[in-house]
């Protein structure tokens, strides 16, 4: 089958959007609010849009689905990195994670404790099937990125 250059853009921006609607969702409707890596995947979601729309109207080239597919990825990477967290293979980003710092006295204890952020990144507040929503994010948008990939791929190959 045969995808045009328009549907290829309208496609990646609609799966963007539905993750971002999602998360959303997750935030405002069922009340689970995100952690600071939640918000880091969600950025590149709103590039994909722009790209696309930018793309439709403005910069009418193939390349802008190679813009799309590394938005994508870096986001999808982001999920991975946020799901070691969560699993506890690695460190999240400083206050993210339940982890003090033993060596610190007093005030300096007080002071982390005030800044960290309610919602820690190496908490899984929502699963299915054994993914989190992290894990969700990095399979979607890996998806995204491939199919963004294929259509620059196919589109290139055709003109």
């Amino acid at each position: 089958m045969q995808i045009s250059y328009k549907q290829a853009l309208i496609l990646s921006a609609l799966a963007s959007f539905g993750l971002l609607a999602g998360a959303f969702w997750f935030e405002i409707i069922v009340g689970l609010p995100p952690c600071t890596l939640c918000i880091w995947q969600r950025w590149p979601h709103a590039i994909i849009i722009a790209i696309a729309g930018i793309g439709l109207v403005a910069i009418k080239q193939n390349w802008m689905l190679l813009l799309i597919a590394l938005s994508a990825i870096s986001t999808a990477l982001i999920g991975l990195y946020h799901s070691g967290v969560e699993q506890g293979w690695w460190s999240g980003p400083s206050g993210c994670s339940n982890q003090l710092n033993s060596d610190t006295d007093i005030s300096s204890l007080t002071t982390s404790l005030l800044e960290m952020p309610v919602v820690k990144c190496d908490e899984i507040a929502w699963s299915l099937m054994g993914i989190s929503m992290a894990g969700w994010n990095s399979i979607a948008s890996f998806a995204i990125a491939v199919f963004a990939f294929l259509c620059w791929k196919k589109l290139t190959q055709t003109h």
